[in-house]
């Protein structure tokens, strides 16, 4: 078999007054973007908390901390050190907390929690109390923001042991975690958690990393902007991820429903959800659509599309973590049928290996290209030139990029998905393995899935699942 090498240069990034590739780097030089009129002026985050007194004191000591600078324990290349967020940093806000943003899990609360015998029981009971907590907090006057600070002895009594990253997750599948952002998504409040094992450093990531997480992540919630863009994409042109999740419905053995992740030229991300339809138990690991389903989510994207831009997008781009069968890709192409250029993507992962004569391995950015013109591989991770280090443990396997349908060069197909690996708000790591059209989908699948999630209008912003 024969077959080429080629390579695609680390994407940029955009900030407020610079570019670069780094996300810390450019947020030290540049600062984060907002969406405010007036950038150059300071910002303020308003952020609420749900705790114990004791719980809640480490929160605010945490975020003082945070409020100076912080260097990192080991020396890593792509760590920079975290600036502080004050007034003078150049990431050009800070977070501000009032009491009246706190509500405190009481001392009979806990006492209660402990006297009920089954662990179900006792999670449902706490999900409980956040979202009564939630709720008085937002009838007073809603923060920006709301931390649900775990406290230990809450979690040692609702911790599910049959994992084996210890979790607070019901028998039914429903998930602490995900239930909270359902909450938050019903008093409009995205929420951040923060378990005990956080402020204790214990088997956590280094401190000015946590630092630099939480900071973008809750100015990204706070909606005040997005900290960074892609430099380029192609304008009038609307990227998709779609996926799929099973309903917590009862008496439903196998009820699935689609989602779709939009992403623009701008920025902005979307969240869509399609139609519940029931699937065969024999294909619950790469569920599909049938074409009027297939139709019907492309039709309500390109009216979201329609409804921000103010115009329908000359391009089309689908990406999927599974194959297109014959009804599911009529269907796209039958809701796509006025969309000039269209591309239909498939991206997995692969076991390929490919092995250089040099110490280090091959560069991220690297793709193979096969004689099926179809197929190819795009190494998302591996050595990145610009830090001089492959920031791995293992030898990198690349995604295989499968082509259904194509309007466009396959270099710029494989530019924009490597591109979307650097999307993600809520890491400032240099990169993800996979595009966010299909990491991000797959969170908000685990969301939508939650049995509450269904009693609420759900809403299309990132910020809310993240």
């Amino acid at each position: 078999m024969t077959f080429r090498i080629d390579y695609i240069s680390e994407p940029k990034l955009m900030f407020l007054n610079g570019e670069s590739i780094n996300p810390t780097v450019g947020l030290l030089k540049y600062s984060p973007r907002f969406s405010s009129e007036d950038e150059t002026k300071h910002k303020w985050v308003k952020v609420g908390i749900i705790g114990t007194s004791k719980s809640i004191s480490q929160t605010i000591n945490f975020f003082e901390d945070m409020r100076y600078n912080i260097l990192p324990e080991k020396t890593v290349k792509w760590l920079m050190p975290f600036p502080g967020v004050n007034e003078q940093s150049p990431l050009k806000f800070s977070f501000s907390f009032r009491p009246e943003w706190q509500e405190r899990f009481s001392i009979e609360e806990i006492k209660t929690i402990e006297g009920i015998e089954t662990l179900d029981g006792r999670i449902e009971k706490v999900l409980s109390l956040v979202d009564s907590k939630m709720k008085v907090i937002y009838e007073k006057s809603p923060p920006e923001v709301i931390i649900v600070t775990i406290p230990e002895e809450i979690e040692k009594l609702c911790i599910n042991q049959n994992y084996d990253n210890p979790l607070i997750k019901l028998r039914n599948e429903d998930d602490f975690h995900n239930r909270i952002k359902v909450y938050g998504m019903r008093y409009k409040m995205p929420t951040q958690l923060i378990r005990p094992k956080t402020f204790a450093l214990e088997g956590t990531q280094d401190k000015s990393l946590i630092a630099w997480n939480l900071a973008v992540g809750m100015l990204y919630k706070s909606q005040k902007g997005y900290p960074w863009k892609l430099t380029y994409l192609p304008q009038e042109t609307c990227f998709v991820g779609i996926s799929f999740y099973k309903e917590n419905l009862s008496g439903k053995k196998c009820t699935r429903a689609s989602m779709a992740q939009v992403f623009l030229d701008t920025g902005q991300s979307f969240i869509l959800r399609g139609d519940p339809f029931e699937c065969d138990e024999k294909d619950t690991k790469s569920p599909h659509l049938s074409k009027a389903d297939a139709k019907h989510l492309i039709e309500v994207v390109l009216a979201q599309y329609n409804e921000v831009k103010g115009v329908v997008p000359q391009r089309l781009v689908i990406h999927k973590s599974s194959n297109y069968l014959p009804d599911e890709y009529e269907g796209f192409m039958d809701a796509a049928k006025d969309i000039r250029y269209k591309d239909f993507i498939t991206i997995q992962k692969s076991d390929v290996k490919l092995y250089r004569t040099q110490s280090m391995p091959i560069l991220r950015g690297s793709y193979l290209s096969t004689p099926d013109d179809n197929e190819y591989y795009l190494f998302t991770t591996g050595y990145v030139p610009c830090l001089e280090t492959y920031p791995g443990l293992s030898i990198p396997f690349p995604l295989m990029v499968r082509v259904k349908y194509k309007d466009t060069p396959i270099r710029q197909i494989l530019e924009e998905i490597l591109a979307f690996t650097k999307l993600d708000w809520n890491n400032t790591f240099i990169y993800r393995k996979e595009p966010v059209t299909l990491s991000v989908s797959r969170k908000v699948g685990q969301i939508l899935s939650e049995s509450e999630a269904h009693n609420i209008e759900i809403d299309p912003h990132y910020y809310f699942y993240m």
